[in-house]
């Protein structure tokens, strides 16, 4: 399944850092997030989400 991510959590459960809403401290960082279905092979966006959240970790918890 997928889990979508967006700025309202009417609408998402994680915001755009696939941070989740309803639990602290839990990013989810695989091929499973996507803000709408994925039509291509995500391979490149999955990588790139991946570095850009593991960039902002980095950042506040250290």
């Amino acid at each position: 399944g997928t889990v979508r991510f967006g700025g309202d959590p009417k609408s998402a459960p994680l915001d755009p850092l696939c941070k989740a809403y309803d639990h602290e401290n839990l990013y989810v960082v695989d091929a499973s997030f996507f803000p709408s279905s994925a039509a291509l092979n995500p391979a490149l966006t999955v990588a790139a989400q991946a570095l850009r959240v593991g960039e902002h970790l980095r950042a506040t918890l250290a």
